[in-house]
């Protein structure tokens, strides 16, 4: 073994016993943690360490898991928070959620980034404030993480597109009217709002 790597591995030791030695019994009185048995360190083992990884473990699944679809629903109870979550939305939404201003996929995903930028200046309440949707909008919004597939994603943006430009010409040609409505009365001496001009 090289002088440079007995060094570290004679820095690690001390520096695991110097942690264990003071950094834990401070803890461990502050905490409360005396009558619990300090964990080994990884520098006691004597043989090799393992770290393969176990496929079931990894991927989730354990030997009794039955498969999803022969998966049963709990039989314990529904937790009394659900219930008054569900009773209170119920309550509030008899029809069904469909909020009256619904934000684009755009949007969603504005939403959801100033969250994750951060949490503490974005929250909840602001970001309904400055969406102009209601809370509990925000809260399904951040909560949810379902994305559509590509080919129903473009679909949504082609609409979303074809509903603005139907927007903006509806709003263009109504201020077409009101102009043209403007100059045909002053034509007539009158103003907009109907008095006659007097010209002197």
């Amino acid at each position: 073994m090289s002088l440079w790597l007995r060094n570290v591995c004679a820095c690690r030791h001390s520096l695991a016993r110097f942690y264990s030695a003071a950094v834990t019994q401070d803890a461990r009185k502050k905490w409360g943690l005396q009558g619990i048995p300090q964990p080994r360190s990884i520098f006691d083992d004597d043989g090799p360490v393992d770290l393969s990884e176990d496929n079931e473990l990894v991927n989730g699944a354990r030997p009794s898991t039955p498969p999803l679809h022969l998966r049963r629903p709990s039989d314990k109870p529904t937790p009394h928070e659900y219930r008054a979550h569900r009773a209170v939305m119920k309550k509030e939404f008899p029809e069904g959620w469909a909020p009256p201003r619904k934000l684009s996929r755009e949007a969603m995903e504005g939403v959801r980034q100033m969250h994750r930028f951060d949490p503490e200046k974005f929250t909840t309440p602001v970001l309904a404030e400055k969406f102009r949707i209601s809370p509990e909008a925000v809260r399904r919004i951040l909560k949810s993480r379902w994305e559509p597939p590509r080919e129903k994603r473009v679909k949504l943006a082609e609409r979303e597109r074809e509903e603005r430009t139907a927007y903006f010409k509806l709003n263009r040609e109504r201020e077409r009217i009101e102009e043209r409505r403007v100059r045909e009365s002053m034509r007539g001496g009158r103003s907009p709002d109907g008095d006659r001009l007097t010209f002197e």
